[in-house]
């Protein structure tokens, strides 16, 4: 079946974070929140960074997240401005360890208070870390730990005692990424979350909270690669007027390299088989291809989907983003006009990347019917290795 591409105007791109001196990266693994009337809330990692050596910018918590803070920025004016004072650091991995231990581990202190937080109430916001402070692993070094911390006040500031959430035994590994949770009609909440024996032994889950976020627990599995070659990850959930829960996740080798979605109509208990919702041979990424813009130590090889997103939109309509790392590097989006039975082509939001390093995209619909999606972007600017990582935002209509 021919698939026909989503047609994209009023398209246009800004910088919300750039230094030639930091890495700004992964706004996936972190929120978004739209509170109305031109207010925004992006969040990012944001490290020091030489751009030296290829050590400098390598990714995880042995690499530019472990000197990294969580900044979070605000934007008064629709996603156009994004102004320094407006700031607020949530987290900061860059600190001692046994620092990092001490504020984390409150969450296991039986009788600890807690603040009383809405998760229903549209102020309220949710940022799940996954810091490296857990036990010693086999190599002797901290593992990867899961928690929660919530603001009551459109994150201006952050409670200081956060809840663990825990993989279900005798799993040691579980993260959340930073879509929003799904509201219940009871005022419970869900999100998404990748588990497993490690971080690269996972599958898909749900966990569930009925208590505002003080506990968060696994409910079920919504799919694993049938054939242990592989593993689906970067979940999350749409819940449609219908009561049909869906969860848009990629899978990374196995079965298919393919962005794929599976449903559940009993809340989250039992899912369908994911299905792949791209399709080979109808890209249009090819006659975009524009050396230009690729440094001369660009990687050529690479991933056509990485980190994809999904939005319902206000009209019914679906958009999933994704960032491409192969050349052309860059960031794509298809669209369904039906609950995810049939989908477009893909479209190009932009090709212009100098490299793979890129993605991760959060989007929102504006008050005016546009998208504005975040993402961490490289372009050729003089730095070392294709550019400096820093977060820019596309606007553009369907």
């Amino acid at each position: 079946m021919n698939r026909v591409a989503p047609e994209l105007t009023d398209l246009h791109h800004i910088k919300l974070c750039y230094s030639k001196e930091a890495y700004c990266g992964h706004p996936r693994q972190c929120p978004i929140y739209n509170y109305g009337d031109g207010e925004i809330v992006v969040v990012h990692h944001h490290a020091p960074a030489t751009y030296q050596t290829k050590e400098n910018i390598q990714h995880g918590q042995t690499g530019y997240k472990g000197r990294a803070k969580i900044l979070l920025q605000r934007s008064y004016d629709h996603g156009q401005t994004w102004a320094h004072e407006n700031e607020v650091v949530i987290w900061d991995d860059s600190r001692p360890l046994e620092d990092k231990r001490a504020v984390l581990w409150q969450a296991d202190e039986p009788g600890i208070t807690r603040e009383q937080i809405d998760l229903a109430s549209p102020e309220t916001a949710i940022y799940f870390p996954r810091p490296q402070t857990g036990p010693a692993d086999a190599n002797g070094e901290p593992s990867l730990e899961c928690f929660a911390f919530r603001s009551a006040d459109r994150g201006h500031t952050w409670e200081t005692v956060p809840t663990r959430v825990a993989p279900p035994p005798p799993l040691k590994y579980v993260h959340v990424d930073g879509a929003p949770l799904v509201q219940c009609p009871d005022g419970t909440q869900m999100a998404a979350a990748t588990v497993g024996p490690s971080a690269n032994d996972n599958f898909v889950g749900v966990y569930g909270t009925d208590d505002n976020g003080l506990s968060w627990e696994y409910l079920g599995e919504v799919t694993r690669d049938p054939t242990g070659l592989g593993r689906p990850t970067y979940a999350n959930l749409l819940l449609l007027p219908s009561g049909r829960l869906q969860c848009y996740m990629l899978n990374i080798g196995g079965i298919r390299n393919a962005i794929q979605m599976a449903y559940s109509d009993d809340g989250g208990y039992s899912w369908s088989e994911p299905k792949p919702i791209v399709a080979w041979g109808q890209s249009p990424w090819t006659a975009a291809r524009r050396e230009r813009y690729i440094w001369e130590g660009a990687r050529r090889n690479g991933v056509h989907y990485r980190s994809p997103w999904s939005l319902r939109l206000r009209d019914g309509r679906t958009l999933v983003l994704f960032g491409r790392r192969k050349p052309p590097f860059g960031i794509g989006v298809i669209v369904s006009e039906d609950d995810g039975d049939s989908w477009s082509a893909e479209g190009i939001i932009r090709a212009d990347a100098s490299d793979w390093d890129l993605g991760y995209p959060v989007a929102t619909e504006l008050d005016d019917g546009r998208i504005f999606t975040a993402y961490y972007y490289m372009e050729k600017d003089g730095v070392n290795f294709g550019g400096a990582r820093h977060i820019a935002g596309s606007f553009f209509r369907l």
